[in-house]
């Protein structure tokens, strides 16, 4: 009997030992190498959705403190992601799965870079991945895997139009018959240009075309600081000015214009190979200011488009094939290209070579 008793005692302590005792110690998952950490989204075609790469980590697993393997029935893997200087404080989760990866592809990881930054983006941003590993025994985390994306625009912000409304053309707040030009065509630059001549004393605001139909929102000035709403109005005495103002930090300025030199035209127009470089269609010259042409126009196909006065060569302007919508012009230069057919409005200043070729 006592040897049966030994026997079964040492059974029951073999059991224990291959059992183990003690708490489960968990050796969470952890991303594995990826081939390159630096992506670059670019918005794909209508109803496509490219496959980017596919991240993965290694199985966790759980011990007991003796060492002894513990199988664990239900293990989650939840992928999370945030922004390096967040320390992962308001983590945003890529998928919570049972497998050991995750696929990304444009559509979805656009939403996810959105979604961390807190709005849409199209700038370089680096982000923080980490896996955490849930089970009956509670969570652990992987080491932070870092990853580069620059995403896209599903809106292309644009250049805001603006028109300039005042003694000019009676105070017509509908009028799109001036329009301030700009030398650059990037959205997050907020400044315009206006030169021309004033045969009397003028006052004026700038009107965005969104709110043409009221002075409500035209840029106008209280106590002469830029602001948008129905203020006071920019004036200027007979002369030649060059009027500069920023819609996004207020700044403005008007300052005298050397015009004494400069010729008047008695026809000007847009010219390209939509006319066969000739006849070009000719614009309608501001009674105004004689310097200022402007017309609408319908190109049947993709053209270069420069400006030619009086029907004579040795009187043309041409932007870069890229200034569009603004561009300004010099001495034959190349002329901006028009790559869709349409109906545009066309505005051109003589004095400095400034145009606005935009869709209707």
């Amino acid at each position: 009997m006592l040897l049966t008793l030994l026997i079964f005692g040492a059974i029951g302590c073999s059991k224990d030992e291959i059992t183990g005792e003690g708490d489960v110690v968990t050796v969470p998952a952890q991303i594995n190498a990826v081939s390159q950490t630096e992506w670059i989204l670019n918005r794909p075609a209508e109803g496509e959705n490219p496959n980017l790469f596919r991240l993965t980590w290694d199985k966790a697993r759980f011990n007991y403190e003796n060492g002894i393997y513990q199988y664990v029935p239900e293990v989650n893997y939840t992928l999370e992601m945030d922004l390096p200087d967040n320390n992962f404080s308001r983590p945003v989760v890529v998928t919570t799965t049972s497998v050991l990866y995750y696929d990304f592809n444009t559509l979805e990881t656009k939403a996810l870079i959105d979604q961390v930054v807190g709005e849409e983006t199209d700038m370089l941003h680096n982000f923080s991945f980490r896996v955490k590993t849930s089970t009956q025994y509670g969570e652990a985390y992987s080491q932070p895997f870092t990853i580069t994306f620059t995403s896209y625009l599903n809106t292309v912000p644009a250049v805001q139009h603006i028109y300039v409304i005042g003694d000019m053309n009676g105070w017509n707040n509908t009028s799109r018959e001036y329009i301030a030009f700009r030398n650059s065509n990037d959205p997050a630059d907020g400044k315009y240009t206006y030169t021309g001549y004033f045969p009397s004393a003028t006052y004026f605001k700038f009107c965005a075309e969104e709110f043409l139909g009221s002075f409500d929102k035209m840029y106008s000035l209280e106590n002469g600081v830029l602001k948008q709403g129905d203020f006071g109005a920019f004036y200027v005495d007979p002369g030649y000015y060059t009027i500069d103002f920023n819609i996004f930090d207020g700044s403005w300025s008007i300052t005298t214009y050397d015009g004494s030199a400069a010729p008047t035209y008695t026809t000007l127009g847009p010219i390209g190979g939509f006319c066969g470089w000739d006849n070009e269609p000719a614009m309608i010259q501001s009674a105004f200011d004689l310097h200022q042409w402007h017309i609408s126009y319908t190109f049947d196909a993709s053209t270069a488009c420069k400006f030619r006065g009086d029907h004579d060569w040795s009187k043309n302007w041409g932007g870069q094939d890229s200034e569009i919508p603004y561009g300004h012009g010099v001495f034959d230069g190349p002329g901006a290209t028009i790559s869709e057919a349409g109906t545009y409005d066309i505005y051109f200043n003589d004095l400095t070579g400034h145009y606005t070729i935009k869709k209707n």
